[in-house]
């Protein structure tokens, strides 16, 4: 059978569709001069395919050459600087998924110079900000966008680069509250899933970001020197450094061959259904998510007293740039000591016997979500809006409304 001739996909002018008759796609635009839909071949019966294809041709057919702003489409830029450079990046689907909130906001026609006036750009970083995006992500599209257009004019496709500014982010909230141990405990010891209980310890005694910890390897861990390495070999490493740690020394015993988080013999590639449920039957709020492992530990060395060039190492929160002296470092006997002895503290804790000490009971969450009612306002934990240097006030009482 044939395919249908529904529009697919389109790029300016153009669309994918196919034809009665042929599992084909082909490529489609309407002929101002005969009046009349033409068509060409794009040899493939394969949508993505078909879209890659014709985001090629598209490209070589409309490349400008140090044109004005007016004269050059915003969505031709955007397009060829995904096709020929941030297609090839580990990141390329975040840049995919940034690129297309250019392209959904001013639309296929948009010219640059139109699309890039600062009372346009204002209105787009609304609509973003509307859509309940936060800055720092508002500022990585807007990074994708600038970068692409920069990228034109430093090849000569445009006779300058409009300036794009970020806009403020302030202080960043965390993505996740940190726990207490009352909740922690019971968050660990009442999970019905191994895979969800190993997940926490190894964020916990890593102090990991929760991708790290799943893609955690039997090979990036030496047990005779102590040390992981929480960057898989070949992976370049980004901002968002990937350490060498110290190895928990009750960690050591549940080290397995392979992947450390594993679900039916395979790897976990997500733990968020798994935390969910959990999370539910704790009854605990919803900013209680996989990060708040991660700050609940950084939150544990902070108050332990350990030096904060040992914490910043120890989360990854070091400068791109690494000396020798760096690398060889985690093979030191003293590399990171006073942070993994608060860690193996912190765990010694958590891995109690419940028989010995029982865990915590946690008052049920209400489910209405009213302003007005008394029991959505109150839970205890120490929340993202307590800052004190003061171990001792770890405990807090938060007012405030459970999302």
């Amino acid at each position: 059978m044939g395919k249908g001739t529904e529009e697919l996909y389109r790029i300016g002018e153009y669309w994918i569709a196919g034809r009665n008759g042929s599992d084909k796609l082909y490529r489609y635009w309407y002929d101002e001069d005969r009046k009349v839909s033409r068509r060409a071949s794009l040899g493939t019966s394969s949508l993505e395919e078909a879209k890659d294809r014709l985001t090629t041709w598209f490209i070589a057919e409309n490349s400008p050459e140090k044109s004005g702003l007016e004269d050059v489409l915003l969505s031709e830029i955007l397009l060829r600087y995904y096709e020929k450079h941030a297609r090839k990046l580990e990141s390329h689907e975040a840049s995919r998924l940034n690129l297309t909130h250019w392209l959904k906001f001013f639309g296929p026609d948009a010219t640059l110079q139109d699309a890039t006036k600062p009372h346009r750009i204002d209105a787009f970083v609304a609509h973003l900000a509307e859509g309940g995006r936060s800055a720092s992500y508002i500022n990585r599209i807007l990074t994708d966008g600038r970068s692409a257009i920069n990228r034109a004019w430093k090849k000569g496709e445009i006779a300058q680069a409009p300036f794009i500014a970020a806009i403020e982010e302030g202080d960043a909230e965390p993505k996740g509250r940190p726990l207490e141990m009352d909740e922690l405990r019971l968050f660990y010891h009442t999970a019905e899933t191994e895979h969800l209980r190993r997940f926490i310890l190894w964020c916990v005694g890593t102090a990991a970001r929760p991708s790290a910890v799943l893609e955690l390897h039997s090979s990036m861990i030496n047990l005779e020197k102590g040390v992981i390495d929480l960057n898989p070999q070949g992976r370049k490493q980004t901002k968002k450094i990937r350490p060498a740690v110290k190895l928990p020394k009750q960690l050591a015993p549940e080290v397995v061959d392979g992947f450390q988080i594993v679900f039916r013999g395979r790897r976990v590639a997500s733990i968020k259904n798994a935390w969910r449920k959990q999370r539910a039957r704790c009854n605990l709020d919803d900013k209680v998510n996989p990060y708040s492992l991660r700050h609940t530990i950084a939150r544990h060395l902070r108050a332990s007293g350990v030096p904060a060039w040992e914490v910043s190492a120890q989360l990854g929160h070091k400068k791109k740039e690494r000396s020798i002296t760096e690398i060889y470092a985690p093979m030191d006997p003293t590399y990171l000591r006073q942070s993994v002895e608060a860690i193996e503290e912190f765990l010694e804790e958590l891995l109690v016997d419940p028989n010995l000490n029982p865990l915590c009971s946690l008052p049920d969450r209400c489910q209405c979500k009213k302003t007005d009612c008394p029991q959505c306002v109150d839970f205890i934990g120490a929340g993202d809006e307590i800052r004190t240097h003061d171990p001792n006030l770890g405990k807090a009482l938060v007012h405030k409304k459970l999302q």
